[in-house]
């Protein structure tokens, strides 16, 4: 860009910047250098410089010491993230990927509009369904067949002017012929009426006391709600949800028994979960402990938008609240697993998947949401299966954001009780209660070990995880010994599938090393997808 150019573009104005985007095996990034002043944070530089195109905690593993050790300025590393066509996208004439950083008040039609695309082309290669809900901080990917240009003509809705009414042309003649002194009766008039009515209103007030009538299924949770006009939500929940970023909708009781048939022993699915049917489709309504555990659900659900996380469809406040989310029509991982139907449609790649959607899922909480979250609780009975075998990880209760207060700070905290699933739990967890990244990646190896054996996560009171110790002696036994064991370990529902025998053993490895018990030994959400991407 010549100095004529830039002296043309304003402040906040969205310029395109080649960059050389890297794919190897499938894992795409642009690596730029930026010099970090004294002065500067990691924090500051993911948030304020970059907005988005870079995680803090990405920087913090690319750049290990660099950050308040130094007080000069030095020069770091930058992961962009990015993303490179690949054969679909090839033969459908897309030559670039622009990854565009989703800003205030933008939408999914809005920055289609901007590239001169139709909404459906910008959902598809984000994979994101009808009207999504997007957040600042994060990024989506533009498809092109042509050079990018952004088209500034098109402006941002939430700063447009305000619509004009069309008026009827006076002419002045008509304007003379009407006096100014019929204004004054109207004005009168007017007033008189709403005094009359003002008064009417008191009157009803006091011999006929406010009944109010539940809100409607449709009626969404708006910040707008006050307490008066929603009788069967509490004041503090509906603080709670004054600050959501999406609407839910707002079920009666009467409703949610309908739904599930007076909640009949035929629609439970789950301890404390039903299967009911809403507007001709199916919905699980989940009966949640209590209203702070309900609110800390919805806090950390309606901010998350992904294909790969459950979707919460709204709520229902009582004592004992109710939540309604999305349905996934397969169930859950396990309840796949064993049956002997369900793990038999289980092949190879639609394993793989479910190990990348999962991979990814547990990827975006822990390095592209603000703030980041520790979900301990992943398990296979919390990974659903949606009808065309992709995976969705929820059962969010135990989640807890990761907030440091220094960028160096080391991200852990000891808990006095501890949470979670029997079997999934790291040992540090266990036995100190510390709680990083890495019990999700701990528990992300047990659930591939499920995967790759079909196995219960305990088997007569043996772990898992202690199914591969034999991986360790492997070089001493040799070769054919191993591989004895490991066929002896693998799901025989697989026997006959045609897979990759040696992603099947590095998938294997992957596990093992995730369920390391030195959690320093293990790898990072990061290392785990570049890993999945290779061979999913």
């Amino acid at each position: 860009m010549t100095e004529a150019h830039s002296s043309n573009i304003t402040v906040g104005q969205e310029i395109i910047i080649p960059i050389s985007c890297s794919c190897p095996d499938r894992f795409s990034q642009a690596i730029v250098m930026y010099n970090l002043s004294s002065s500067d944070s990691f924090a500051a530089v993911a948030c304020g410089v970059f907005e988005g195109l870079v995680k803090t905690q990405s920087l913090v593993e690319e750049n290990p010491g660099s950050e308040g050790d130094n007080p000069d300025a030095s020069m770091i590393k930058v992961p962009i993230r990015c993303a490179c066509p690949n054969g679909n996208d090839t033969s459908n004439g897309v030559k670039f990927l622009v990854t565009y950083p989703v800003m205030k008040n933008d939408n999914i039609n809005l920055i289609a509009r901007k590239f001169g695309l139709p909404e459906m082309k910008v959902s598809e290669a984000n994979r994101l369904e009808s009207s999504p809900t997007i957040f600042p901080q994060t990024i989506v990917l533009i498809p092109l067949n042509r050079t990018p240009v952004v088209n500034w003509d098109i402006e941002d809705p939430a700063q447009s002017p305000r619509g004009v009414i069309p008026l009827t042309k006076v002419t002045s003649g008509e304007t003379t012929s009407k006096p100014l002194v019929f204004l004054v009766p109207g004005v009168v008039l007017a007033v008189c009426m709403i005094v009359a009515c003002c008064v009417f209103v008191c009157i009803q007030r006091e011999n006929h006391p406010r009944r109010f009538q539940s809100l409607s299924a449709r009626s969404p949770l708006s910040p707008n709600l006050s307490p008066s006009l929603s009788p069967n939500l509490s004041p503090d929940f509906l603080d709670g949800m004054s600050k959501l970023k999406h609407s839910l909708i707002n079920y009666s009781l009467e409703e949610l028994r309908i739904a599930t048939e007076n909640f009949n022993e035929a629609s439970v699915i789950g301890t404390a979960m039903y299967r009911g049917s809403i507007g001709g489709s199916y919905v699980v309504i989940e009966k949640i402990n209590s209203e702070d555990a309900a609110r800390h659900i919805i806090d950390i659900l309606t901010k998350i938008n992904h294909l790969n996380v459950v979707r919460l469809d709204g709520c229902c406040h009582r004592k004992r609240p109710y939540l309604v989310f999305e349905f996934a029509e397969n169930g859950s991982l396990r309840d796949c697993l064993s049956n002997d139907t369900m793990s038999r449609q289980l092949t190879w790649e639609k394993r793989m998947q479910i190990a990348f959607d999962l991979a990814v899922a547990i990827h975006y909480i822990h390095y592209s949401t603000k703030p980041a979250y520790v979900h301990r609780n992943i398990n296979s009975r919390n990974v659903l299966i949606t009808k065309d075998w992709r995976a969705k990880i929820s059962g969010f209760r135990l989640a807890k954001p990761v907030v440091c207060k220094e960028e160096n700070e080391k991200i852990s905290w000891n808990e006095s009780v501890v949470v979670g699933t029997k079997g999934y739990l790291a040992p540090e967890y266990l036995t100190d209660g510390l709680a990083t990244l890495k019990v999700d990646v701990f528990a992300y190896g047990i659930v591939l070990l499920e995967l790759l054996s079909g196995r219960e996560v305990t088997v007569e009171g043996k772990l898992l995880k202690d199914s591969v110790d034999f991986l360790l002696d492997c070089g001493l036994e040799g070769s054919s010994g191993c591989l004895d064991k490991l066929y002896k370990f693998w799901d025989p529902a697989l026997v006959g599938d045609d897979y990759p025998f040696g992603d099947a053993i590095c998938l294997t490895v992957l596990a093992k090393a995730c369920t390391d018990e030195d959690p320093h030994q293990r790898p990072t959400m990061n290392d785990v997808l570049k890993a999945i991407s290779r061979m999913a």
